[in-house]
Parts: C-alpha cells; structure tokens; sequence
C-alpha cells in the first residue's frame, strides 16, 4: 500500500495484479476439484445404474421361475414356462428372450412384452437335470430341474457379467 500525495492510501497496481492472479489461481483449483468429484460420481452412478437393472432383472427372472408350473421351450437365449402369475387358477405363460443381438434388450413376455435389461452383451440359459448334469443341445424340456443364467451387460464402456442358477420347485 502507498500513499497518493493527497495522503490517501491505496493499492498499487502491482498488488492488484498479485491479488487477481491468486484468486483466478484458487478458483481454478477449486473448479478442478469439482469438476473431478462431478466425474467421478457420475461415472459411478453410471456403473451402478447397470449393475442394478442386471441385477433387478436376474432377481425377477429367478423368482417367477421357482414358480413355473411347467417348461415348455428350453434354448441357450430364450425360455419359455408357465405359472399361475395372478393366482386366478390358470397358468400363465412366461418367456424371456434376447435376439443375440449385442446392445438389445433381454425380454420379457407375457400378458405384455417389456424390456427387463436392456444392453445385453450377452445371455446363454444352461439346463442342468436333477443330478445336477448339464443338458445336452435340444434339451428334453422334462428332463429340466435347473436352469443356470448367464447375463452380460453393458453400458458405454462398463460392462457387467451376472450368473445365478435356479432350481424348479414346482416340477
């Protein structure tokens, strides 16, 4: 600070300049900061969000086959069964299928179709009998006790591999 010479006291242009370059400096600093933390959270939101709606879909899948009254379609991408879904006494059927197509939703069929995971990478159905031996290609869909899931999803460059196996109560 330096006096004027009608004795008042102000700053020199130098200190001005000091002062706006230490701020621009703390400003950028902190925008640096944030704009990491904005990254990560949103890439992490990311990965949760497709782990969750892989695992939504596997949950569901798994419970209404535990339910299945009866099989009747067995293939490596799709399955078909029945099962009394709203308890009126009558069978309902069900069938889950994926075109093979990466980036293509995993269906679910039935009174209506609706997409239940979508950017699927990949879905293979394995059938196991009850002596839990893997089921050979066309499957005898009597001879079916478990039925093992395998589900690869993805969503930009996260990808997400789920299995879950699933023994019929009902059959």
């Amino acid at each position: 600070m330096s006096r004027t010479p009608n004795g008042n006291k102000g700053f020199t242009i130098l200190e001005l300049i000091l002062a706006v370059v230490l701020v621009s400096a703390l400003i950028g600093a902190t925008w640096l900061m944030y704009g990491s933390g904005f990254e990560s959270f949103y890439s992490q939101n990311l990965r949760t969000g497709v782990k969750g709606e892989a695992g939504r879909g596997v949950v569901r899948m798994a419970e209404e086959l535990r339910q299945a009254a009866s099989l009747t379609n067995a293939q490596s991408s799709s399955l078909t069964f029945t099962y009394d879904l709203d308890d009126d006494g009558d069978d309902d059927t069900i069938q889950y299928t994926w075109p093979g197509t990466v980036g293509t939703a995993l269906q679910r069929i039935g009174d209506v179709t609706t997409n239940l995971v979508n950017s699927v990478n990949d879905l293979t159905f394995s059938y196991y009998d009850s002596s839990n031996n893997l089921l050979s290609s066309p499957v005898t869909v009597s001879n079916v006790r478990i039925i093992a899931m395998d589900l690869t999803v993805s969503n930009q460059d996260e990808a997400f591999h789920l299995r879950s196996q699933v023994r019929l109560r009902n059959l």
